[in-house]
């Protein structure tokens, strides 16, 4: 186990060599894509999803090469195209003829020479996005070295897609869908992965688009770090703040926190600020004292709030059925779906796959304790 300390970094973008490796997730996602794969991952915020890109960027693996593009804030077709290729300009591993080709449609391509953002260039002038996006792609594709692959790492792409269904319509959101599709379909040698932290059924839904557009993916599991991976942040985390890591401190952590990377660096966080030895009692008191503070936890409060834009005509049934789990620590599915009611069972189809709920043999529960604890605190649900 590597033993060198972490500061903790509870809301911070974390430097892949300061991070502890997700080793198991890395290794299926380079076999994935060797095989010929693609790949989407989508869990809620804080497990890591960023960091995991991050760490296969900084070491893709053999024979492959891997580039970063986050998507976050993006509301129009034209601004995914331009965020598109300056992710890409970035990667310096791409021949010089690949740039030559944007230069036919865009202006400030040469990121060295510091002209600032990517621009339409005049010819670029009645071209559609899909097909700027097109051009863009295929002047990759047909210049990389003929031995590489490379791994478009592709991050919040569903709230881009949402955000441009909300400004352009649905068609042009269905558009950009269908041409990212055709794009993977070619055999080329570039290879996806498409993240995000709302699921993409939203988005098919709410732009009239069926699982025919991500159907090629292939599901990549995250969800939080395993036991050793969890141990070694914990371990780590607690040097970082100067704390001596003995064994019953660090398996409470790891309990506690239910190795949930975020809630880990968070919880290490509030122990360097207590000032306090940290020992196993501490620790659970701690993150106790962490979940209840609406200020310092701030950062779990998507829960509550991101369901109304999600959920849209659906809010109040999805909150009373979360706040039922979350009382009764778990509901026998047949009570739920004795309703009669289809809008019941299309809201629990939603939230298992928004990962708030698991559906057993036999009953509903929360999906991580930690965050029905959360829910339950900040809906101040009575026990």
């Amino acid at each position: 186990m590597d033993t060198t300390p972490i500061s903790p970094q509870p809301g911070s973008t974390i430097d892949p060599a300061s991070a502890v490796r997700r080793r198991d997730v890395l290794r299926r996602a380079r076999e994935e894509f060797t095989a010929g794969n693609n790949l989407s991952l989508t869990d809620p915020r804080r497990m890591g999803k960023t960091v995991l890109l991050d760490l296969l960027v900084d070491d893709p693996g053999a024979g492959l090469l891997a580039i970063k593009i986050d998507y976050e804030g993006v509301r129009s077709s034209t601004e995914f195209v331009l965020r598109t290729l300056e992710g890409l300009r970035a990667h310096r591993g791409l021949a010089s003829r690949t740039r030559d080709r944007w230069r036919t449609f865009f202006d400030n391509v040469d990121l060295d020479l510091g002209l600032g953002p990517v621009k339409l260039g005049v010819a670029a002038t009645g071209r559609s996005a899909t097909a700027l996006l097109s051009d863009v792609i295929l002047a990759v594709e047909e210049h990389l070295p003929p031995e590489a692959l490379l791994v478009v790492a592709m991050d919040e792409v569903p709230i881009a897609i949402a955000n441009i269904k909300d400004n352009e319509g649905p068609a042009a959101a269905h558009q950009l869908l269908q041409c990212l599709r055709e794009l993977r379909r070619r055999r080329s040698r570039l290879r996806w992965i498409l993240c995000g932290s709302i699921g993409f059924h939203h988005v098919l839904r709410a732009c009239g688009a069926t699982e025919g557009v991500i159907n090629d993916l292939v599901n990549l599991p995250l969800g939080p770090m395993t036991q050793p991976e969890a141990v070694e942040l914990a371990h780590r985390l607690l040097l970082g703040i100067g704390h001596t890591p003995t064994d019953p401190a660090v398996s409470e952590m790891v309990r506690v926190t239910e190795r949930i990377p975020f809630l880990l660096h968070a919880l290490a966080h509030r122990l360097r600020e207590s000032g306090l030895a940290t020992d196993a009692t501490r620790v659970v008191s701690v993150f106790d004292e962490f979940v209840g503070d609406r200020e310092d936890s701030r950062a779990l409060t998507h829960l509550v709030t991101r369901l109304d834009p999600l959920y849209e005509g659906r809010v109040r049934e999805a909150e009373l059925l979360l706040d039922r789990v979350a009382t009764a620590g778990s509901v026998p599915t047949a009570d739920v779906l004795t309703q009669g009611s289809d809008q019941i069972r299309l809201i629990l189809d939603d939230l298992v796959d928004d990962h708030y709920l698991v559906e057993g043999a036999d009953a509903i529960r929360w999906r991580y304790d930690v965050l029905r604890r959360v829910w339950h605190r900040r809906r101040r649900l009575s026990s």
